[in-house]
């Protein structure tokens, strides 16, 4: 894979008439049905949890299981999709003609061994499979029955064991433009390579 980190599509929205300096508590509604595999399965789920938890905890957030202010909803998804690469493939052939520089004005046998290079461009075209991931946070108002906040981060997934490494940056980078930033300052982690 190119650069750095999975998930390089971030977006996010939110209600703005919603003062999101009141909320205060949060808890975690029940996963829906879902597919698992190895792109969406329990550890995954329960590592994104731990860190959206830990994230919110940053931002003042506390568990509140009876009667929290907000529900946070997890929704991790991956779609098998296709797509067709074109890669250059360069010939360069390689030869030697006789060259008299002298021709002009003067001919005579004066020759010298020159080559030449001609480069013949090619494109080979291949179908690729990969899937797309992504992971969606859903801000949900209790009171209201209402989402006042969501997020995802999607990502091109050739391989289950990059998201191991990069669902905290991921997490970080879905929740940096959430309307209430971290107390503290915190940094978010550095991407894998």
């Amino acid at each position: 894979m190119a650069g750095c980190g999975v998930y390089t599509k971030i977006t996010s929205n939110y209600d703005r008439s919603i003062d999101f300096t009141k909320y205060k508590t949060f808890a975690w509604l029940p996963d829906k049905d879902t597919v698992g595999g190895e792109y969406n399965n329990q550890i995954i789920r329960n590592n994104a949890r731990n860190y959206f938890s830990h994230c919110m905890g940053e931002r003042g957030y506390k568990i509140s299981i009876d009667t929290p202010d907000v529900f946070l909803e997890l929704v991790i998804t991956a779609v098998k999709k296709e797509k067709t690469v074109s890669t250059p493939s360069s010939t360069y052939p390689l030869g030697w003609y006789y060259h008299n520089p002298y021709y002009y004005h003067y001919p005579g046998n004066h020759y010298y061994l020159h080559h030449y290079n001609y480069n013949y461009t090619t494109y080979v075209t291949q179908k690729v499979e990969y899937t797309e991931g992504a992971i969606t946070l859903n801000v949900i108002d209790r009171k209201l029955n209402k989402l006042v906040w969501t997020g995802t981060a999607k990502g091109d997934l050739y391989d289950p064991s990059y998201i191991g490494d990069n669902l905290h940056p991921a997490v970080y980078d879905i929740l940096e433009n959430y309307p209430i930033k971290p107390l503290n300052g915190h940094r978010r982690p550095k991407k894998k390579m």
